[in-house]
């Protein structure tokens, strides 16, 4: 079940949940949503959280067993399940109907597969995530505004929430959320436009190139760091089609290389030739040299990197 439907549940709530994710925007949503159910007046007595990498199993199993006071129900909370699985076998059997479990574990067991699961639901797209959230707090998010979000984030929900909050306060307003918005507030903008910056490098946009390159400098971004920051991402680039070739689904070279900006670009990726991309990026280690031995302007050594790799040829 996803977490709308785990809310309908607690209406009249199982004894046990399974939460399976590694998304701390889940764990938390779940967790503050159990907090909810206790009233904050006996919260002291009847909700607990353990944490099985440090707390006893068997204090645990002592509080599950415990009648709630002046409640009809306790709710516990319990980090790292996975480590005590086998211990909390014959409670799960037979646990006790005045105390709800939320039990958070990385991955299934036997030992409680008969549990209701909470978990994001199979293939959630983090963009449609993104679009969604903002409409249901009643602003317009631009298309570009939210892929934008999503490359600069990936696919961490938590952290998502955080930038989209920053945008909901930044246009309290005009209730309007734009790509402008987005890149003036977001910590990562600036690796934003180094995506920008090999997009129109592997297009053979030298013009734009130039425009994006520019942005970044007078953003305060000293030319070895773009040139630091454009050999690491053709490195992934170059790793990624290496994957490719060696027959590794493109979802788990994405998730592995965290190369964001390329989600449903995986005939661009596999197009890209392995010849130029090691060109290019031989090309910006003699910019890194030159920059670091001559007394030449920094910023036009990569001016002639940009130039000669989109004048000689595109990717």
């Amino acid at each position: 079940m996803d977490f709308s439907e785990f809310q309908k549940t607690i209406q009249a709530p199982q004894p046990a949940y399974l939460l399976i994710t590694d998304q701390d925007y889940l764990k938390k949503k779940v967790y503050e949503c159990c907090l909810n159910q206790v009233a904050e007046e006996v919260r002291a007595f009847n909700w607990s959280v353990y944490d099985l990498d440090k707390d006893s199993v068997s204090e645990l199993l002592n509080t599950a067993r415990t009648l709630p006071w002046m409640a009809s129900r306790r709710w516990i909370y319990v980090k790292n399940a996975d480590v005590a699985g086998g211990k909390l076998k014959e409670y799960l059997q037979n646990p006790s109907p005045g105390t709800s479990l939320v039990l958070e574990a990385k991955r299934q067991s036997r030992t409680w597969s008969h549990l209701p699961t909470i978990e994001l639901p199979v293939g959630t797209d983090p963009f449609r995530w993104v679009m969604s959230r903002a409409k249901r707090e009643g602003y317009d998010l631009d298309e570009r505004a939210g892929r934008a979000l999503v490359e600069l984030i990936g696919e961490n929900y938590q952290q998502l929430e955080a930038e989209l909050e920053k945008q909901f306060l930044w246009e309290l307003e005009s209730r309007k959320i734009t790509l402008d918005s987005v890149l003036r507030i977001t910590r990562q903008a600036r690796e934003y436009d180094v995506f920008a910056l090999i997009g129109a490098i592997a297009g053979g946009d030298a013009d734009r190139a130039l425009r994006v390159l520019d942005r970044l400098h007078y953003s305060g971004m000293t030319v070895p760091q773009i040139v630091s920051m454009l050999y690491w991402n053709f490195r992934r680039v170059l790793v990624a089609r290496e994957m490719l070739e060696r027959g590794r689904p493109f979802r788990s070279v994405l998730t592995e290389l965290k190369i964001w900006s390329y989600k449903d670009r995986e005939r661009e990726i596999r197009k890209y030739s392995s010849e130029i991309l090691t060109d290019i990026l031989i090309r910006l280690r003699e910019t890194d040299r030159l920059c670091k031995t001559t007394s030449t302007d920094p910023k036009l050594h990569l001016e002639r990197v940009i130039i000669d790799t989109c004048g000689g040829h595109s990717l």
